[in-house]
């Protein structure tokens, strides 16, 4: 392995924490690593759309996936519930509240609502990735 491969891969420890704390902060609130690494712009960006997104699918009458349905939905439950456990502590807060837990899958725009807290869930997971590639000075 040359030099420049090691520098390239394995970047200082200061770096590599200062970015998994920029990752695990955008992903428990959404937008709040980017703060972290000096884009807080781009940081309340992130937190609108969100947030906008997650609000949006639990008035459209979407569905909080997890373990604690699997006997309803099935195996599909942990991909879902996956991709809501993206949004970091709104998730925790909302089964807490049980907010969402309810199936509601008689409202016409249930599904709408589902997808909403899905994409909600994947877009925070591209934040939180995003961060630390910023913090590890991947890209700007």
């Amino acid at each position: 392995m040359s030099r420049e491969f090691q520098s390239r891969e394995f970047p200082a420890s200061p770096h590599v924490a200062r970015a998994f704390a920029a990752g695990l902060l955008t992903w428990a609130v959404p937008g709040a690593g980017y703060f972290l690494v000096g884009k807080g712009i781009r940081g309340l960006i992130m937190c609108a759309v969100v947030a906008m997104m997650f609000l949006l699918g639990l008035l459209l009458g979407g569905h909080l996936f997890g373990p604690h349905n699997v006997s309803d939905a099935g195996l599909l439950a942990y991909v879902y519930g996956f991709c809501d456990l993206g949004t970091g502590l709104a998730y925790f807060i909302c089964l807490w509240t049980k907010t969402g837990v309810v199936d509601q899958a008689q409202r016409a725009t249930a599904e709408y609502g589902n997808i909403f807290l899905i994409i909600a869930g994947l877009t925070n997971y591209l934040a939180a990735l995003d961060s630390f590639d910023i913090a590890l000075g991947r890209k700007l």
